[in-house]
């Protein structure tokens, strides 16, 4: 009999593709993790692009969330008034997100496709990505793309909020990315390595269902703030604020995780 001390990276392990056998259990892996508080935060950040936050005034917007997973950050945004689209590249986790889209009746489109190469008509007043998606973007010329969709899915004068983990991240809380578990009678652990050299965070994820290990390899990719700005600017967009670590001051490069303000300009 399996227990949860045995060293699940001792075992052999098929590979599978990141969110693929863990989407059954990211929400509880992530349990300590304040999305109503982040969801929050992102509307506080869009006052400085002008928005405001009251029901009365987000009702009616549409706001679209890139890379928005098992659909927790959709929620909170919709109960707020936004008309929220979800995008996704994993099925999986977009099964879970439905399932609670369903569950309490919220008024949210789920659409699976790779957030680089979205190319829906429907335009929005505001998007967000956010929890690092960003950094799963593998290369710089991607990580462009992914601004010039952004920028031609947005109305002019629309707002995009997302962020990104800096190097500071990677290097101060790696404990934070260890991790073991059970859940549903699903076994599961986490260990991570930063490469300096080579700027990417691998975290692997071993998980055990029915006596079957299987591993996912998720890389996340970490870029420079001054090329993340080239990147942006080079798309259309104008900066209003890049703030750091939650907080409502001005980011910089020791900061582990930016959160940016940018404005699609309406005489675009």
């Amino acid at each position: 009999m399996y227990h949860q001390e045995v060293d699940l990276f001792a075992l052999p392990a098929e590979s599978v593709p990141p969110y693929t056998a863990s989407a059954a259990i990211y929400d509880h892996m992530m349990k300590e993790v304040n999305y109503l508080g982040w969801a929050r935060y992102l509307t506080q950040l869009m006052k400085v692009a002008g928005l405001d936050s009251r029901r009365s005034k987000i009702k009616g917007q549409k706001l679209c969330e890139f890379g928005c997973g098992t659909g927790n950050i959709c929620l909170v945004l919709s109960r707020l008034g936004f008309e929220v689209t979800g995008i996704d590249s994993s099925s999986e986790m977009l099964q879970v997100a439905g399932q609670k889209v369903a569950r309490r009746r919220d008024n949210l489109h789920l659409v699976l496709s790779n957030m680089v190469t979205y190319t829906g008509a429907e335009k929005f007043d505001r998007a967000v990505c956010v929890y690092d998606s960003m950094n799963y973007i593998s290369n710089i010329e991607s990580v462009g793309q992914f601004f010039q969709t952004v920028f031609g899915s947005l109305k002019p004068g629309g707002v995009f909020v997302f962020d990104a983990s800096l190097e500071s991240n990677s290097l101060n809380d790696a404990s934070l990315f260890v991790q073991r578990g059970k859940h549903k009678g699903i076994y599961y652990h986490r260990k991570s390595h930063y490469d300096p050299k080579a700027r990417i965070h691998t975290t692997f994820v071993r998980i055990m269902k029915d006596s079957k290990v299987v591993e996912e390899i998720h890389r996340e990719y970490v870029y420079d703030l001054d090329v993340i700005r080239h990147l942006f600017a080079q798309a259309g967009f104008e900066e209003r604020f890049a703030a750091g670590d939650f907080t409502m001051l001005e980011a910089n490069n020791k900061s582990e995780r930016v959160h940016f303000v940018l404005v699609k300009p309406s005489h675009d």
